[in-house]
């Protein structure tokens, strides 16, 4: 569920920034790994744990943009398969971990991703049949004054809301940001109701579509944020499982830091200016966003604790395969609060995939050894 706030009114209204709800994840990542201590961990560090925030907070930061653009549901089922997949190569591939049959886990993996598959597919399936009959009458009406090419480029309109409170902030050549990175909005048209991922964006002159650089993300957080956890297998001592946490906490908190510096500076070497590259950062809407970001960075840090502990007894091939189950409530976040599928048929055939998921997790689970995966 800590994708829920990520979505919500508070981050569209502002339309938060990606490293600016990541940095909120990372804070409370960090607060509470703390937490650990009350259950008898001692505390101890490992410098594996800031390679770990390299893999997840820009994974993270990818996750948070594809959410906002292309859709909770797609968005986590991309995420989640490509987690599956790149878990079982480490596991399987290079860790060598044993299974009970080779050809058994390979099926359960084919199966998980199959099943993840088939929920990301059903969870977007009517908004493509909506976007399809919406463009087919946009083409073939002669009653609008504006071509369908404009109505695609329709500005920073998300999940849901309408453009009226969209260009606030749209760069005007007065706008330094607008003028370093030539990043602008496309004609707003008229306003009109936006489904996920409308309305396009204008990089260095050319347009993308918001959805589909939306799913790009997606696919970037998975394989690359994937390995997040990859580097406690190369810890020693007692610093895996809940002892790795507080290891990965503070990692997550320096990777978010530099990567503000890492951001601050190319705004200054593209503006020439330390001023105006201050200026452009932006803001954490502190009053709006404190409370959704807190929700969402403790929601994603308790059950990043389930995945580490879920890592170091079942192994990387195994236990991160076995968390991406989280897709699951994200579906049906996405099905019954959003709405983002409303044909009983389409919802009937989500269930259908989510069974196969879960029956492919359950079998990787039997087939996976009992020697366990680091710390054991």
């Amino acid at each position: 569920s800590f994708a829920v706030p990520i979505k919500g009114d508070a981050a569209t209204k502002v339309d938060i920034d990606p490293l600016v709800m990541q940095s909120y994840k990372s804070l409370m990542c960090f607060l509470t790994s703390w937490l650990v201590v009350l259950l008898g961990q001692q505390v101890t560090f490992t410098w594996w744990g800031v390679v770990s925030g390299l893999f997840w907070v820009p994974g993270g930061a990818f996750n948070i943009f594809a959410i906002r653009n292309a859709g909770l549901a797609i968005s986590q089922g991309i995420v989640a398969s490509s987690i599956v997949m790149v878990s079982f190569i480490w596991g399987n591939i290079i860790f060598k971990e044993p299974a009970k049959s080779q050809v058994m886990a390979y099926l359960s993996v084919w199966l998980i991703m199959g099943g993840l598959y088939g929920m990301s597919y059903y969870s977007t399936s009517d908004w493509v049949d909506n976007t399809d009959h919406h463009h087919d009458h946009e083409a073939t009406s002669s009653d609008h004054d504006y071509d369908f090419e404009e109505d695609e480029q329709d500005a920073f309109l998300n999940d849901g809301s309408t453009s009226s409170a969209s260009y606030e902030n749209e760069p005007s050549p007065s706008n330094p940001l607008a003028n370093s990175l030539e990043i602008s909005p496309a004609s707003p048209g008229r306003e009109k109701q936006a489904t996920p991922g409308s309305g396009a964006i204008v990089v260095c002159g050319k347009t993308f579509q918001r959805r589909n650089l939306g799913l790009i993300s997606a696919l970037l957080c998975g394989t690359w944020g994937g390995s997040c956890l990859v580097p406690m297998h190369y810890s020693k001592g007692d610093t895996g499982g809940l002892g790795y946490v507080i290891s990965f906490g503070t990692g997550a908190l320096l990777v978010t830091i530099w990567m503000w510096i890492f951001r601050f500076l190319y705004m200054i070497a593209k503006l020439k200016s330390i001023r105006e590259g201050y200026a452009v950062l932006p803001p954490f809407h502190f009053k709006v966003m404190w409370l959704p970001g807190a929700t969402a960075g403790t929601l994603w840090s308790l059950g990043n604790v389930g995945s580490i502990v879920a890592v170091q007894q079942l192994g990387q091939g195994v236990g991160y395969p076995a968390s991406q189950a989280a897709l699951l409530v994200a579906g049906l976040w996405g099905i019954f609060y959003y709405r983002e599928v409303t044909r009983p048929t389409t919802i009937i055939k989500w269930f259908m995939s989510a069974f196969v998921t879960i029956f492919g997790i359950l079998l990787l689970g039997y087939e996976s050894s009992s020697t366990g995966g680091p710390g054991r």
